[in-house]
């Protein structure tokens, strides 16, 4: 199996390409398929364990695989019978301080230019900026969770501000990247991708950045 640290920072790359490449076609990811990959690194799911499901998908597909969606069982039982499969996250310290840094200066800089869009938020979004430069990545849990609760109050700043043409907008696109799999997911599923995927929708409404070291490969 990959080392934790090749799992944790190639996950979402190694994915795409994986999924790519049993489609057989250059196939971007889609804001669900990412929230879904989200999801799957937030369980701590082995990449090795997310191939092998996506692998299992497609042999057992009667129908195109279009969405990482059609996945989430296979994922799941693959997962099932590898019980104590885990993927551990790394200390910053796996990371040159010097890439840390330069990688929290640029999530900084993109949320400060979220102040364009919604001028009349510029002093709480500019606070916001600085505590992402400010935040110590020497502990990769704790700034894992300050950089989080920083997200939350970004996405709260873009709901407040937001006009309720952009919100209908971002709700109808949720509803439409949902609506083919509500048959095969349980109401559990559809609550947590749903409001995954809006927040996500949010965010990408107004170029704001997802606030994690995740992102960070």
């Amino acid at each position: 199996m990959d080392s934790p640290e090749l799992n944790y920072f190639n996950y979402f790359t190694e994915i795409e390409r994986f999924y790519q490449r049993k489609r057989e076609s250059f196939t971007l990811l889609s804001s669900l398929d990412w929230v879904l990959v989200e999801n799957w690194k937030e369980q701590g799911i082995p990449l090795e364990i997310v191939l092998k499901g996506i692998d299992r998908a497609f042999s057992q597909a009667k129908r195109k695989v279009n969405s990482l969606a059609y996945c989430l069982g296979p994922v799941a039982d693959v997962l099932a019978e590898h019980k104590d499969a885990h993927v551990a996250k790394p200390d910053a310290e796996d990371v040159p301080a010097e890439e840390v840094r330069q990688y929290l200066e640029s999530l900084a800089e993109k949320t400060r230019a979220v102040a364009v869009a919604l001028p009349e938020f510029s002093t709480k979004i500019a606070s916001i900026a600085d505590a992402v430069c400010a935040v110590d990545p020497s502990r990769f849990r704790d700034a894992e969770q300050s950089l989080a609760a920083l997200e939350e109050r970004l996405i709260a700043i873009l709901k407040v501000g937001a006009d309720e043409s952009v919100l209908i907008e971002v709700q109808r696109g949720v509803q439409s990247e949902l609506a083919p799999f509500r048959s095969t997911m349980t109401a559990a599923q559809l609550a947590m991708l749903e409001q995954q995927l809006w927040r996500r929708k949010l965010l990408e409404r107004f170029n704001a950045p997802r606030l994690s070291l995740f992102y960070l490969i």
